[in-house]
């Protein structure tokens, strides 16, 4: 209870200094893989890619013993999923012990390691994630590193604002606001922070919305 309170409290707050995390991206034609490193200690993830089997045990195997996810759906976060090489495999297993594409969520990791996630490369045009009102950790569909914008993320409800957290610093980035007056994010560059392959974040949007973008490998 105290780590899901800590958890839900750092996404009201925003500090901290920036930190990049290095990843190699290879896909071939709509198919593809991944490496994203975590850390020791906490990480928001999301799996950018469309997979048959959105269960952890096919999204995240072979973590370290008692790596833990914490998905937060609904406005509160679900009970944790522990992963245990003895098992082997996350504890418990339920509908909800599963990583969708397009959602975040937060992976506390006992050890550093390197994810690797496999899957097809969304396409569409245009490809949905919705998202509601308050706060959801979401993740961009497309495994392509950009800007918000870039990235479809141009034109959400005014005044949503987007908290990044670092890995590296343990710790959040100054938080990103969307003005529909400006048009634009008020960081340095307008068109918002740049999201990472297998980066989830938190959206604390004040309505509803639908978060899409057109892509094509083709």
């Amino acid at each position: 209870m105290r780590t899901k309170t800590l958890l839900l409290t750092a996404a009201l707050a925003a500090a901290g200094a920036a930190s990049a995390m290095a990843q190699n991206v290879y896909s071939v034609n709509a198919v593809g893989y991944a490496n994203v490193p975590m850390v020791s200690g906490f990480n928001l993830v999301a799996n950018p890619f469309s997979v048959a089997n959105e269960q952890l045990d096919a999204v995240l195997s072979n973590p370290p013993d008692q790596t833990i996810v914490y998905r937060f759906v609904g406005g509160t976060f679900l009970p944790p999923y522990t992963y245990y090489t003895q098992l082997p495999g996350w504890d418990p297993i339920d509908a909800n012990s599963s990583l969708p594409l397009g959602e975040g969520a937060f992976l506390y990791a006992p050890s550093a390691f390197t994810a690797t996630f496999v899957g097809e490369v969304a396409q569409g045009s245009p490809i949905h994630n919705a998202f509601p009102a308050g706060f959801s950790i979401k993740g961009s569909k497309v495994p392509q590193q950009a800007t918000a914008s870039a990235l479809g993320l141009n034109n959400p409800p005014d005044q949503s604002i987007i908290y990044q957290f670092s890995p590296a610093g343990q710790t959040y980035l100054p938080p990103s606001t969307f003005y529909s007056a400006l048009p634009g994010w008020d960081t340095d560059d307008p068109n918002g922070p740049v999201i990472r392959i297998g980066e989830g974040f938190w959206l604390n949007a004040p309505t509803a919305g639908d978060w899409t973008r057109t892509f094509s490998v083709n």
